[in-house]
Order: structure tokens, then C-alpha cells, then sequence
């Protein structure tokens, strides 16, 4: 009888204590989440308008200071007034704008050329075992092989005029968005080539409405990353064999010592990249929206 009720006990006790620690643990997971959101919330950092402009700014007051302290001549560290000054001037005379012009017009063509040449290659690989077998090992060897060292093999070909600097670029915007390409056919679900092959949808119809939708993410982050990568094979490329472009220009400034229109370039050269992939990411947010909600 003792044995019973001592028994009893403690089966009563051990039902407390499993119910107290289930509603400890249901507390635990409801408000714990939101404690941690809260603690941190003060740490976290708001982006605005001022949070962006916060490194040009002290970039640009660091530049001042160094130009203006006397240790290094003006001629060699431009104060930033007179890199303004010279951009107005070639603003005013036209140079920049035909310079502008003419490197942002071979960026274009090179770079619808390369990146229609990467999604026929990328998607080829990856829909033909075949095509993987033969041609993905000379393509990966191929794109170890810096843009800027083939230049004189390309001039040997091509000459030095408009040709062999739309053909770099190409060469530059071809291989990242064939790599991306490559591997976003590879990356589509088996399921969606089975669907199509159980209702019999023709090779074109099934490029169209099954892989090229399925591909779009990866091939946008990689057309982005080639149109970065274009532009400074084209500016490079325009330092070395180019009579027009901003590279050219910069490299007229080199041989007169003009190094307030190197910087100018330089500068134009930034702020162009930097456009460009910015309006690329919001092209890429708005075509693929439902991967951001």
C-alpha cells in the first residue's frame, strides 16, 4: 500500500515538473525570438542618405587634406578643386562627351555580342552531355586566361582598330554569362525536363517557356558581373590601342604629365561602373521581384 502511493507521488510529481517545463519551453520559444530582436535593435544601423555618401565624403576631405599639407607637389597630388575645374573644361569643350560616347558605344556592341554568345554556349553545355564532355574543358581553361594578356594575339589577328576592341569585350561578357548560364541549366529541378517530356514539348517551345525562366536568376547575376568586367577590359584595352575613349584619354594625359585628366578618367571611370551595375541590380530586382519577397 505504501509502495502504491509512494509511487503515485511521485508519478504526480514527475507530471508537474514535464508540464513545467513544457510551458517554460513554449514561453521560451514565443518571447525569446523577439527579446533578441529587441536587444539588438539598437545596433543595427539605418542606410540613408547620409550612411551612403558617408566614405565619398571622407574620401574626399582625405584627398584635400593630402593635396593642401605640402608634402607631395600639386602636380602629383591634384587638389580635387582642379580635377572639378579640368572636368568642367572638357565638359564645356566636348571632349568628354565624344570620348564618353565612343567607349560607352563599344561597351554596347561587345557586350550584346558576348553575352548572346554565353547564353547559346552556357545552355548548349548544359542541356548536351555531349556538348559538357567536348567543350567544357577547353572553356574552363579558356576563361583562366586574362581578357588583357590575349591583346597582343588579338591585335596580331585583328589589327588595332574598332574590331579587336568590340571583340574583347565580347570575349570578356561571353564567358561569365556562359559560365552562369552553364550552371543554371544544370541547376534546373528534374522534374520540370520530365513534365516536358511527358507532354511532348517541342526543343524550342521548351527552351522558351521551361529552361529560360527556370535560368533567369543566375543568368541576370551573371550578365551583371560581365558588364562590370567588360567595361574595365574596354577602358583597359583603350589605354593600350585606341585613338577615342576615356582609357585613351587617360593615357594622353600620362604622356603630357597632365595628372588632373588622369584623374578626371579615373573618376568618370568609377562612377560609370558604378552606375551601371547599380542600374543592373535594380533590372535584376524588378524582372525577378518574387525572389525579394
Amino acid at each position: 500500500m505504501v509502495d502504491q502511493v509512494t509511487g503515485g507521488s511521485v508519478f504526480s510529481a514527475q507530471a508537474k515538473t514535464r508540464r513545467s517545463l513544457e510551458s517554460f519551453f513554449s514561453w521560451l520559444a514565443a518571447s525569446g525570438p523577439k527579446t533578441a530582436v529587441a536587444a539588438n535593435a539598437p545596433r543595427t544601423l539605418k542606410r540613408t542618405g547620409l550612411t551612403i555618401l558617408l566614405s565619398p565624403v571622407l574620401l574626399l576631405a582625405g584627398w584635400f587634406a593630402l593635396s593642401h599639407s605640402g608634402l607631395f607637389p600639386t602636380e602629383v597630388v591634384v587638389p580635387p578643386e582642379e580635377v572639378a575645374a579640368t572636368f568642367w573644361d572638357m565638359v564645356r569643350s566636348g571632349d568628354l562627351q565624344r570620348n564618353l560616347s565612343s567607349s560607352l558605344g563599344r561597351l554596347a556592341i561587345g557586350y550584346g555580342i558576348g553575352a548572346g554568345i554565353g547564353l547559346l554556349l552556357g545552355s548548349f553545355m548544359g542541356l548536351s552531355r555531349n556538348a559538357e564532355a567536348y567543350l567544357h574543358p577547353t572553356f574552363q581553361l579558356i576563361r583562366q586566361l586574362p581578357t588583357i594578356a590575349l591583346i597582343p594575339g588579338f591585335i596580331m589577328v585583328l589589327g588595332i582598330g574598332e574590331t579587336v576592341k568590340i571583340v574583347l569585350v565580347a570575349k570578356a561578357t561571353a564567358l561569365p554569362v556562359a559560365l552562369a548560364a552553364f550552371e543554371g541549366v544544370k541547376g534546373i529541378p528534374r522534374v520540370y525536363l520530365d513534365v516536358a517530356d511527358i507532354y511532348k514539348i517541342r526543343p524550342l517551345t521548351r527552351f522558351f517557356r521551361v529552361i529560360l525562366p527556370a535560368t533567369v536568376p543566375p543568368v541576370l547575376s551573371g550578365m551583371r558581373i560581365a558588364l562590370s568586367r567588360s567595361w574595365m577590359v574596354l577602358v583597359g584595352t583603350e589605354l593600350l590601342i585606341a585613338d577615342s575613349g576615356i582609357g585613351q584619354m587617360m593615357e594622353w594625359g600620362r604622356q603630357v604629365f597632365r595628372i588632373d585628366l588622369v584623374l578626371v578618367g579615373v573618376v568618370i571611370t568609377g562612377v560609370i561602373g558604378f552606375t551601371l551595375d547599380k542600374s543592373f541590380r535594380l533590372l535584376e530586382r524588378r524582372l525577378v521581384r518574387w525572389r525579394y519577397r
